[in-house]
């Protein structure tokens, strides 16, 4: 179960990761932001397909995940000395992955559509956090960049975030596990042993960083980038705890949250 989760978290970042260019695609950003982040989500995404090779999910498939990642190495190979990107051709290896994705997880564990939905909003939650984050931390670095822009991002991060709290909310109160026979609702299995964890998946994976979103938006507001930037690394931190555990008990319990 480690290798499925470790290998959907790589895919799904390197996947969705170069999406929030669009963030900053339109913005005087400086050249070697773009590049660090193509470069990491080619890195973190090549893992992935190294995973993906060493799992049993046909040759098809693996194959898929090969052209995947040399289509995002191509998209990065091309604007990696370029001034500006184009953020819509940076789209097309991400909407290819997110395709590979929902394949890889029919082929590794089976599931139904609603634990792709909730992967790839998660990928998007963990890939929004951390561009934030090296977003957050570029502003150190050039000190004239536009407010607006980490303003946008965090924003976005808020939203996908508030999405996923309508979402846990609404399945907490309908959703039910089969906990060894027994059919509990969500609420009353997290009060059991095997439940613990996901109460705490709850907190610092969605509740937590709700909080210090907003925080963090106060801050950027009177151009705090710096206190900004250590909310932000909290905040990755947070969600990738909370992201393994939601992975872990979709994977044991079929809790889709």
């Amino acid at each position: 179960m480690l290798g499925i989760i470790s290998t959907l978290t790589f895919f799904l970042f390197g996947s969705l990761f170069p999406v929030f260019l669009w963030v900053t695609a339109t913005g005087k950003m400086d050249p070697g932001f773009h590049r660090f982040i193509l470069g990491l989500a080619s890195l973190v995404g090549g893992m992935g397909v190294v995973f993906f090779g060493l799992m049993d999910a046909g040759f098809v498939v693996k194959m898929s995940a090969a052209v995947w990642l040399v289509s995002l190495l191509s998209v990065a190979w091309f604007y990696w000395n370029r001034e500006r990107i184009q953020a819509w051709v940076v789209t097309i290896p991400s909407l290819i992955g997110v395709v590979l994705v929902m394949e890889t997880i029919t082929a590794l564990t089976g599931s139904d559509f609603l634990f792709k939905g909730v992967s790839i909003l998660g990928g998007l939650i963990l890939s929004g956090s951390v561009f934030s984050m090296l977003l957050g931390h570029w502003y150190l670095n050039v000190v004239d960049l536009p407010i607006r822009l980490l303003k946008r991002s965090v924003f976005l991060l808020l939203t996908l975030l508030t999405a996923r709290l309508l979402w846990d909310i609404s399945h907490l109160l309908i959703g039910t596990v089969d906990a060894g026979g027994v059919l509990l609702t969500i609420l009353e299995f997290i009060e059991t042993f095997n439940g613990f964890f996901l109460g705490i998946a709850l907190l610092f994976g969605t509740a937590l960083p709700i909080v210090l979103c907003l925080l963090t938006l106060r801050v950027v507001k009177i151009h705090s980038t710096q206190s900004a930037t250590g909310l932000l690394y909290v905040v990755v931190i947070s969600i990738l705890m909370g992201d393994l555990i939601y992975k872990y008990y979709a994977l044991q319990f079929g809790i889709f949250l």
